[in-house]
């Protein structure tokens, strides 16, 4: 019997049965309204339009407006809009020295772009381990891979998930460099009651399309260190440099060096119109998560990815879980994913499974020594600018990861439910040694995660 009170059949839809979550409308219903509402946002924009001012070089106010938003979001003193979250990436690093000879620590379960631009500035990526419960960068493996390169720890609070930035930044103060933390995931995330982007030195904010807060495409920086704002600005803000500078530390009238990360009008009108929905998105998100963490809590198959203590997520990029069925008897991850999709749920494997960044061929064997620009260390072998490292614990979990898309935020509560039915009919018709009650790192009833607790709440 289900937890609803039905009786649902047992044989599996992928064998004719009858789905467990058949109707899509709810999920489909979620995408139309938003899609409605970012069309009402766009007529925002249509009196800049009429009048000519499109970019930031015509005094569109947007982009003021977009920046201030994220001032206040994070509590930060300067922010900068920029065209994407990979600009805002590349800027940081670009203005904390990231040069050859240098390195940055970086988690490999992560999208490329945490990577990519440490490549454009001449330097090194040195991957490092997640903490499994939480699969964000694990403080000790990333002390381990310090060395006197080292210029900067990247953090990825991945799938909006905080990591536990007390100990990465007493890390990082102690050996003296400076943490950039990859927020595009977590819009209105916090840890020990302060945003993310605040606990670094740069927080970088992406607003592509599918991200909670979202301008199509789009991004913003935030910092409290004037120079660094400056220096952001010298590579990619002609114009601005001129006029906006806040340590008036360079001097080079209107001029770059070469790069053009200005973003355009309507991703800051769009960005800022969404901005203000955060709170109201993340508080459906966090009821989601409640009640899928509530619904699975009693599997031991199930492990739903656990908050650090003192961390609130925001953004739910997604909603993952390991798959721990193969090891009692049941199918693999691929073939319980697929059994749960044919149940009409919106099921994916892991986002990141086969493309951890350490893997990759762009970090393992692509010499790029061939290609223009500075992608490569030219200060070191050749052999050394290439990943060699093996990291167990991520490439080990990673296989038993699957997720459910950030739309299932603000769907009823019956069709979250009967998501989850779904998950517990293909558990209990496919994994022999099947059965419920607690297991490390699962949730309780209530919504909050064992044992890195931290209750699922709106930011």
């Amino acid at each position: 019997m289900a937890r609803d009170g039905s009786t649902p059949t047992s044989r599996l839809a992928r064998d004719g049965g009858p789905k467990a979550a058949a109707s899509q409308w709810p999920l489909l219903l979620q995408r139309l309204g938003y899609g409605f509402q970012r069309s009402v946002d766009l007529l925002r924009s249509l009196p800049l339009v009429a009048r000519g001012v499109t970019t930031i070089a015509d005094g569109s106010l947007s982009v003021g407006q977009l920046e201030e938003d994220f001032k206040a979001l994070t509590g930060a003193r300067h922010a900068l809009a920029m065209t994407n979250g990979t600009a805002c990436l590349h800027s940081a690093y670009f203005a904390l020295g990231v040069k050859p000879g240098t390195e940055v620590i970086v988690p490999a379960y992560t999208w490329h772009a945490s990577a990519t631009p440490i490549l454009q500035c001449g330097a090194v990526p040195v991957f490092a381990e997640f903490d499994p419960e939480t699969l964000t960068l694990d403080p000790d493996d990333v002390e381990r891979r310090i060395t006197e390169r080292t210029r900067v720890i990247t953090v990825t609070h991945v799938w909006g998930n905080p990591a536990r930035m007390d100990r990465l930044r007493e890390i990082a103060d102690r050996h003296g460099v400076a943490i950039v933390e990859d927020c595009s995931h977590a819009h209105g995330a916090s840890y020990q009651g302060r945003p993310v982007g605040r606990w670094g030195d740069v927080g970088c904010f992406s607003l592509q399309a599918a991200k909670t807060v979202e301008g199509g495409e789009c991004g913003v920086a935030v910092m409290d260190d004037p120079a660094l704002f400056d220096r952001m600005l010298l590579l990619g803000h002609n114009v601005r440099i001129a006029r906006e500078q806040r340590a008036n530390s360079f001097d080079v009238g209107n001029t770059s060096l070469g790069l053009k990360y200005r973003p355009h009008m309507i991703a800051t009108v769009l960005g800022h119109a969404s901005v203000q929905r955060l709170a109201r998105r993340n508080a459906a998100a966090a009821a989601t998560w409640k009640t899928l963490c509530e619904e699975l809590s009693g599997e031991r198959a199930i492990r739903p990815i656990a908050t650090p203590k003192e961390g609130v997520r925001g953004g739910f990029y997604a909603f993952v879980f390991e798959y721990r069925g193969e090891a009692l008897g049941g199918p693999d991850t691929a073939a319980f994913v697929e059994a749960v999709a044919a149940e009409g749920v919106p099921i994916q494997r892991d986002q990141y499974h086969g493309a951890l960044l350490h893997q990759t061929p762009l970090f393992r064997t692509l010499d790029r020594r061939e290609l223009g620009g500075a992608c490569w260390d030219p200060t070191r072998p050749w052999q050394e600018n290439l990943s060699t490292v093996e990291l167990p614990v991520t490439e080990d979990l990673t296989a038993r990861l699957f997720r459910m898309p950030p739309e299932l935020r603000g769907t009823p509560a019956s069709y979250v439910r009967r998501c989850a039915a779904a998950i517990r009919k293909v558990l209990a018709a496919t994994v022999p040694a099947h059965e419920t009650g607690r297991a490390a790192g699962t949730a309780d009833s209530d919504g909050t995660l064992s044992p890195l607790a931290g209750k699922a709440s709106p930011s």
